[in-house]
Parts: C-alpha cells; sequence; structure tokens
C-alpha cells in the first residue's frame, strides 16, 4: 500500500472518527431530551413504518453506491446513469407508499400511520437527489466535509425536533426532525459537490452496475426486512411502547458496535479495494482490522449491557426501565457485529456478490427459525434469539474468509483470545458493581470507572499489541 493511499486512509478514519462520534453524541443528547418531553408509544409509532422506508431505500440504491465506488475508472455517463436511476426508483417508491399507507395503518391497526407514512417517505425522494454526490464525496475519501455536512445538519433538525416536542407535536415533531435532517443535508451536498449530471442513461453502465449491484440489492433487501421483522412482529404482536423499548434498547447497541464499525467499513472498503489484487496485503489488512475493531467494540458492548440499568435509569428515567432488560441482553448479540461486518467485507472487496448473497440467505432463513420459535415466549427470548443467531452466523461468515484467506473461525477467534477474556473480566467486574449500588447515578459513574480501569489497565498491563496500533493511528 503506498504511503498516499495509507494517508489518505489514517486521515479519512480521524475524520470519520469525528463525524460518528459528533453524531452520535449529538443524536444522544437530542434522543435523550426528546424521550423526556415524547411518550415510549409515540416513538412507537414512527419504528413500525422503519422497515417501508428503509426497504425502498435500499432499492432506491440498489447496490449501484458500492458498485460507483469499486470502479476506479468511472465516468460522467456511469455517474449519471446511476443518479437518473435513483430518481426515478424514489419516485415509483414514494407513490407506491402514499398510496400503499391505508394498509399499513390498517395492519398495525392504528389510523393514524397513514398520514405519518405519507409525510415520512418524502425523505426517500428529497435524499435521492443527492445520492451521487454524496457517494462521489465517499469514493473520494472525502470524509472532512461530510463530517462538517452531517453534523450541521443533525444539528438544525434536532433543535427543531425538540422545539416541536416542547409544543407537544408528539410524533409529529419526530417526523418532522427526519425531514429537516435530509432537506437541509441534500442542500449542503449539492452545494459541496460540483457536479452535475448529464441527461445520459447509458445501457452499458446500467447493465454493469445491475450485474454486481443485483446480487447486493437482494442481499441488502433480505438483510433491511430481516433487520426490521422484529419491529414487524413487536408493533404487531405487542404494544406500541414494547416497540420504544426494543428500539432504544437497540439503538443503544448500534451506538457501540454497528456505528464505529460502520466508521471503518467505509474508510477501509475504497482503501483495500486498491489492494484486492495482493492478498498477502489483503490479509494482513483484514487481520489488522479485525483485531482492532474487536478490542475497541467488545469492551464498549459489553460495558454499556453491564450498565445498563443504571444507564437508562439515569438518562431516560423509570419510565424506560424495561428498555434496560433488553439491552443487558441485545449487547451479546451486537458484539459480534464487526467481526460479521470485516468477514462480509472481504467477500464485496473480491467482487463475490454472489457468494454475498448465498450467505445472507442462509442466515436469515436460520434467523426467522430462530424468531418464530421465539416470538410466542416474549420480548425477552426474541432477544435471547437474536444473540444464538449472532453466534451462529460466525459460522457462516467465516467459511470464505477461511477457505480463501486461511482466515477461518478458530483462527479468529484465537487471535481474539486475549481481547474476549479481558472484555469478559471488564463485565463481571462493572456489572457486579451496578447491581450492588442500584440504579442510581453513583452506581453508573463508579461503574463505568471501575470498568474502564480494568480493561484498560488490563491491555497496557499485558501488552496488547492493539495498544500501540491504536497509537499509531492517533499519530
Amino acid at each position: 500500500m503506498s504511503e498516499t493511499i495509507k494517508q489518505k486512509a489514517v486521515s479519512s478514519i480521524f475524520w470519520r472518527i469525528l463525524e460518528q462520534g459528533g453524531k452520535q453524541g449529538i443524536f444522544f443528547i437530542i434522543s435523550v431530551v426528546l424521550a423526556r418531553l415524547i411518550m415510549p408509544d409515540q416513538f412507537g409509532l414512527v419504528a413500525m413504518l422503519t422497515v417501508f422506508t428503509a426497504v425502498a431505500g435500499t432499492f432506491i440504491d440498489s447496490g449501484f453506491s458500492t458498485a460507483l465506488v469499486r470502479k476506479t475508472d468511472r465516468t460522467q455517463a456511469d455517474c449519471s446513469t446511476v443518479y437518473w436511476f435513483n430518481i426515478v426508483i424514489s419516485i415509483i417508491s414514494y407513490v407506491i407508499l402514499f398510496f400503499g399507507a391505508p394498509l399499513v395503518a390498517d395492519f398495525y391497526g392504528v389510523a393514524e400511520l397513514t398520514a405519518i407514512l405519507r409525510v415520512t417517505s418524502l425523505n426517500l425522494v428529497i435524499g435521492s437527489v443527492a445520492g451521487v454526490h454524496r457517494t462521489l464525496l465517499t469514493a473520494d475519501m472525502d470524509f472532512k466535509a461530510l463530517t462538517k455536512l452531517n453534523i450541521a445538519s443533525l444539528i438544525i433538525s434536532g433543535a427543531t425536533g425538540i422545539i416541536l416536542a416542547y409544543m407537544d407535536f408528539k410524533v409529529w415533531a419526530l417526523v418532522f426532525q427526519n425531514l429537516t435532517q435530509t432537506v437541509i443535508n441534500t442542500l449542503f451536498i449539492l452545494f459541496k459537490v460540483k457536479w452535475s449530471p448529464s441527461f445520459i442513461f447509458s445501457r452499458q453502465s446500467f447493465k454493469e452496475f445491475f450485474g454486481f449491484g443485483s446480487k447486493l440489492l437482494a442481499s441488502a433487501l433480505l438483510d433491511t426486512i430481516y433487520n426490521n421483522v422484529y419491529n414487524i412482529v413487536i408493533g404487531k404482536v405487542y404494544k406500541a411502547s414494547d416497540l420504544a423499548y426494543f428500539n432504544r434498547a437497540q439503538s443503544l447497541s448500534n451506538l457501540t458496535a454497528s456505528t464505529p464499525t460502520g466508521v471503518l467499513q467505509s474508510v477501509t472498503y475504497p482503501t483495500l479495494c486498491k489492494i484486492q489484487d495482493n492478498e498477502e496485503v489483503l490479509k494482513n489488512g483484514y487481520r489488522k482490522i479485525l483485531k482492532i475493531s474487536a478490542f475497541v467494540i467488545f469492551p464498549l458492548c459489553l460495558g454499556v449491557g453491564a450498565v445498563a440499568y443504571p444507564l437508562i435509569n439515569v438518562l431516560y428515567t423509570d419510565t424506560w426501565i424495561f428498555a434496560a432488560t433488553l439491552l443487558s441482553i441485545i449487547v451479546f448479540s451486537m458484539m459480534w457485529y464487526p467481526i460479521h461486518a470485516v468477514n462480509l467485507n472481504y467477500l464485496i472487496v473480491k467482487g463475490k456478490s454472489n457468494l454475498f448473497l448465498r450467505l445472507e440467505i442462509i442466515k436469515k432463513i436460520q434467523g426467522v427459525l430462530i424468531l418464530c420459535v421465539t416470538i410466542p415466549l416474549g420480548i425477552k427470548a426474541m432477544c435471547w434469539g437474536m444473540v444464538a443467531s449472532s453466534i451462529l452466523c460466525l459460522i457462516w461468515n467465516t467459511h470464505y474468509t477461511g477457505k480463501f484467506l486461511k482466515m477461518g473461525i478458530l483462527s479468529q477467534l484465537y487471535d481474539l483470545l486475549p481481547i474476549i477474556t479481558l472484555s469478559a473480566v471488564m463485565y463481571f467486574s462493572a456489572r457486579s458493581l451496578a447491581w450492588y449500588l442500584g440504579d442510581g447515578l453513583d452506581s453508573l459513574i463508579c461503574s463505568v470507572l471501575l470498568g474502564a480501569s480494568v480493561y484498560i489497565g488490563g491491555a497496557l498491563l499485558f501488552k496488547f499489541p492493539e495498544v500501540s496500533e491504536l497509537k499509531n493511528l492517533r499519530k
């Protein structure tokens, strides 16, 4: 890997960390304020509709943005073709959701969902206008610009949501917060990226991108529907407030797992694409990414699970305390997220979208079967089912990296064993103290300090190599 690529990758990581850290920090503050102004059942109404807009968003992208980033010799015809495709599909998606909204409301038995879905779906059309512009910034690894734009739009939209919530707009405060963020972000992106589409739609470009992206589209659809199937089931079978508790627990768990992993993925994907033909360098790169990801994310996930009760009680009040029960379970599922992502990223970098799709189909069938078994047992059992599914998915996701890079599940777990052991010691230490002290602020502070001391002190005492890697990355 050349020094230029390394320097750009490190710079990108810095800005992505700053962006995600800033975004999540701001979003976290906003969510705490909104949770104190809006009741859980109102959050549940918005969560019921997530699957429909998420599926539509997946169709709009269709894997074309990933294909556009991967193609290093992209042309104006390529970009314009993707742009017009995104616009047309977004309009079609909005029309379908607009007229299908009453059916969705009837499914859940909540008439108010018709108007909410029709307004929320506007995000799809507005966001598609800057889809290619955003992809070009990612391809150029200009995460500095993305950081500034995303944080600015989040602050403005967050302030809008809080003001509306204070004025007792209830669920509409959440709806217009999301809409404002999309509008502001789109305008900022269009102003920043000096690219304009041509009135071109290249069949050759479309065929090339569709050939690669169609497999990713099918995989993404499976993933999107599966990731939201819990929202559908809980929203249909249980109360809207129960869905809000589940979503709160899941979002906090995502904050410690999928968000930091997403930072690494967004930076390492374009970087690893540049070295995809050098298998030895690629393997070493993956091992480092795997270990650094686990070193950071394992303790974050388990740490949040250890202090779940005082964390929820202090931040959101005891109205949301059932979310702590769910959070303390879900973290054992989400802690493996970076391992899944790193292994699957190899298939995308190597252009093996057909194998990627095959894995997704197998895992989703497995997950649905586990879900069907746990639905009658309650929401807690469903969360434990997520843990079981995540562990089983490790076997599937490491199959091809084991086959092609000689990095199978046993090899990876052996590499990660010291990190897993230290994270477990940290978890039991912090969890025991939190249980002893209760759910107050003193318990939260003392448990966090103890957990951090155990993990950081252990890593330094036993000279974990990841400490040096992170120091070098910082430099």
